[in-house]
């Protein structure tokens, strides 16, 4: 027998929110949170995200999981929905369907005495965020003399041969930013389906760590100390 999650929860985690479940520990259901709810803010406001649940298979054929996430992990909070937090909790399956609706949903703002503190957003949407250390803080790094382009790429329609079978899949269009420093250097890149993505996902690529050893060839002669006692050294 499959072991059964919270009340609400999938028993399997779906292959596209795994990546999620590994940074964020597991989901909760909706009336975990709603029981939890304060708890659960507080930790969003300190930067820990809450993945909620919601079991839709039975009507849409997927689940519906949400974020209850810091504001920073929203790319323009100012567009957004809002909802005070006590309004959002006894509404809170109401909140998250707002949030995770294909194709039209959108990031819900929560407020504490009308100031926004946290927020819910579709779970997938942090998905291949950079990690908050590698982030860019765009306002310092313009203050600082650094320059932010902005682009867009239409991307690419993909391609069949005679028989319908997939010669090359097709490439989205997405907004491309990049940070060059002062002397034209870049530093960073960040993509999206928006500009105010593309910003968000601005980061610094980690640091590679690269050896002095020179690379191993195989077909190469061995070193000396290969050699066995009976071979004749020159």
């Amino acid at each position: 027998m499959k072991p059964a999650g919270p009340a609400g929860v999938p028993a399997r985690v779906p292959p596209r929110y795994k990546e999620l479940v590994e940074q964020w520990g597991p989901a909760v259901g909706v009336e975990d949170a709603r029981t939890r709810w304060g708890k659960l803010v507080a930790a969003a406001e300190t930067g820990t995200v809450t993945l909620i649940a919601m079991d839709t298979t039975a009507s849409l054929g997927y689940p519906t999981w949400a974020a209850l996430a810091p504001l920073d992990k929203v790319a323009d909070p100012g567009r957004c929905p809002v909802w005070p937090l006590t309004s959002a909790r006894p509404k809170l399956a109401d909140v998250v369907l707002a949030a995770t609706r294909f194709p039209d949903g959108a990031p819900q703002i929560l407020t504490r005495h009308r100031r926004p503190v946290v927020a819910l957003v579709a779970a997938l949407t942090l998905v291949d965020l950079p990690p908050d250390g590698e982030r860019i803080d765009i306002d310092t790094f313009l203050q600082e003399g650094g320059t932010i382009t902005l682009a867009f790429d239409p991307g690419q329609d993909g391609a069949t041969d005679e028989d319908g079978d997939l010669l090359q899949e097709p490439i989205p269009e997405r907004y491309i930013a990049r940070a060059m420093e002062a002397d034209g250097r870049e530093i960073g890149q960040g993509e999206g389906d928006s500009v105010a993505e593309a910003l968000l996902r601005l980061w610094r690529p980690p640091a590679h760590v690269y050896s002095s050893e020179p690379p191993f060839d195989p077909w190469g002669s061995p070193p000396v100390t290969d050699l066995p006692e009976s071979a004749e050294r020159f």
